[in-house]
């Protein structure tokens, strides 16, 4: 410390600086190369076995898929009233003629089935692409008595060769698997006769061939008893011992072969009793990994010496500005926001200067911002206050007019003027902004009993609400002016009649209230703008149509936040869902 000390003292900030930037960047790129290298080569090598693992999980379940689908197509034939018959030895020209055109109905919807071939007990068969070579019992061949002996599962043969069997399509034996299964009487379990398919190896050839794991990488299939089921041309797959794999898990191994280090993982499919094995070349990767590293340190050394020179460039004009800038920053602190960096030079320190006004700005229209929102929030409610009339004079005026509808004993007119009285009280109550969940129900009922009275036969109308949800607080008429909007908008032009279903329930910790009705419904494009509009748009300022609900929706998030508000799901031709999320309240509060 003491000769950094002398080599330091006396010495120009800009020796400082300069000595300092040089220390910084010879580290940071010296550390940050070799971590970055590191790193690389741990990221290479992960990838390297994530994407041979997902090769051969996806090879495995592809085949799964598929010999699970062949195994299905045994079930199938063997459940048909025909194939029963014909298991049973009960023949005929019509029995046959529609067994064979259901086992053609596989081979044409399934392109990668190659023939299907049933044999009964009796020695009797049916197929479309096979017939025997010849007189011999096909009862006596391996693959029919290999499948007698185990009749509750299917076998599969990779190398069908010595089969009794020719085909119309002339394929090989390593073209195809063969897949057979017993056929069993249900109540004596005695076999009536066996079933199989030969199944194109082409299902899987695509698949295999275009992963590529470099030059020297391939996934093969191997079955049971170490054979090859399925590989590409590849000379190194023919040097692989089975014996290498685990009969019955899965992992990896690391061997040499020619000369060349190969990494093998495999995975052993419990359902076909196969081996996927995916392999590629260590020493392809680690000459990979080489050259980036190679690559890196070279782009290190430039990025050094371009840094340097850009420090000794830029360090003489640090200071002044700094003192400048942290001047300005201390009148900010004072509250002072009235202020601006300004600087001659296009440099880092301007662009520091530019930044600290943008800040300056940034906290001035934060802070207008605040009152914009303030005031926004005061003006809808108003608005609200304005929309709602004065109380005195109209409830005496109603109670005149419900005096006089009792004299002449007119009780709709009664239940209408009742209904319009306490949907005034409620909407007035008191000038609280928040009511109970019950009382807004009551309100929105009152509203329904009028406008059902309008429209007479035109909609009917059901509310469900949660036991727990009615003594919980909320924001007081938000419910009206949606089902105003689902009676003008959705079920008035809807022919026939309408309904209108009101839910409220907690979900999720919130209180969720929804409006839903079975009328014209949206077209997609048109509830996705409702959507974005409801997200980040207010009521403010807005066009009438859909004022209502952009009303509720700007007095939820100015009360609660952008986490709550109306969100719209539509079906065109079936109807609107208009959902409010709103927080669970449980005393009553000016918001």
């Amino acid at each position: 410390m003491e000769m950094v000390d002398r080599i330091f003292k006396n010495k120009s900030l800009y020796f400082k600086l300069i000595c300092i930037f040089i220390l910084i960047i010879v580290m940071s790129v010296t550390i940050s190369t070799t971590l970055s290298a590191n790193q690389f080569t741990n990221v290479v090598e992960d990838q390297a076995n994530a994407n041979t693992l997902s090769a051969i999980t996806t090879v495995k379940n592809s085949i799964e898929l598929q010999i699970h689908e062949l195994d299905n197509i045994t079930t199938y034939i063997s459940e048909n009233d025909d194939s029963k018959s014909f298991f049973q030895n009960n023949m005929s020209s019509k029995v046959e003629e529609k067994l064979r055109k259901q086992l053609n109905m596989y081979t044409v919807t399934k392109p990668n089935i190659a023939g299907i071939l049933i044999v009964n007990s009796h020695d009797y068969s049916i197929s479309n692409e096979m017939s025997r070579i010849s007189r011999d019992p096909l009862t006596n061949e391996s693959w029919y008595k290999q499948a007698a002996a185990s009749p509750k599962t299917f076998h599969l043969d990779s190398r069908p060769i010595g089969r009794n069997i020719k085909t119309v399509k002339n394929y090989g034996a390593d073209e195809v698997l063969s897949l057979t299964k017993a056929i069993t009487d249900e109540k004596t379990g005695k076999v009536l006769g066996v079933i199989l398919i030969d199944w194109k190896l082409d299902a899987i050839k695509s698949e295999i061939e275009h992963m590529g794991f470099g030059s020297n990488g391939f996934v093969y299939v191997m079955d049971d008893s170490s054979q090859i089921v399925y590989s590409p041309v590849n000379p190194i797959v023919y040097r692989i011992n089975g014996k290498w794999f685990h009969p019955s898990g899965s992992g990896s191994v690391i061997k040499r072969i020619n000369h060349t280090d190969y990494q093998m993982m495999y995975d052993h499919s419990s359902y076909t009793k196969w081996v996927i094995v995916g392999a590629f070349s260590i020493n392809e990767t680690f000459l990979f990994i080489q050259k980036v590293k190679w690559i890196a340190v070279l782009i290190a050394m430039i990025v050094s010496v371009f840094a340097i020179f850009v420090a000794a460039f830029f360090t003489s004009s640090i200071t002044k500005p700094l003192v400048k800038l942290r001047s300005l920053m201390k009148k900010a602190e004072e509250g002072n926001l009235d202020i601006k960096f300004e600087s001659k030079s296009d440099d880092e320190i301007k662009q520091l200067g530019d930044s600290f006004n943008s800040m300056i700005g940034s906290i001035k229209k934060l802070m207008n911002v605040i009152n914009e929102i303030e005031k926004r929030k005061r003006e809808a409610e108003l608005k609200v206050l304005q929309e709602q009339i004065k109380p005195h004079f109209l409830y005496n005026t109603l109670d005149t007019i419900r005096w006089m509808a009792q004299e002449y004993e007119a009780r709709d007119i009664m239940a209408v003027i009742d209904a319009l009285t306490n949907l005034f009280r409620i909407g007035l109550s008191k000038g609280k902004e928040s009511i109970r969940v019950s009382q807004e129900i009551e309100h929105v009922k009152s509203y329904l009993i009028i406008q059902m009275t309008r429209y007479e036969e035109k909609f009917d109308y059901d509310i469900h609400v949660e036991d727990c949800a009615k003594d919980l607080y909320v924001l007081k008429l938000i419910l009206q002016p949606l089902v105003e909007n689902s009676i003008y908008h959705a079920i008035k032009t809807k022919r026939g009649k309408g309904k209108i279903s009101i839910i409220v329930k907690s979900v999720e910790n919130n209180l969720c209230l929804s409006v839903i009705d079975n009328g014209s419904g949206m077209m997609k494009e048109e509830m996705h703008k409702w959507n974005e509009l409801l997200k980040t748009q207010g009521m403010i300022g807005k066009k009438s149509e859909g004022y209502g609900m952009l009303n509720v929706n700007e007095r939820i998030k100015l009360s609660f936040g952008n986490d709550y508000g109306l969100q719209i799901d539509s079906v065109e031709g079936k109807g609107t869902k208009v959902e409010i999320k709103h927080p669970i309240i449980r005393e009553t509060t000016n918001f």
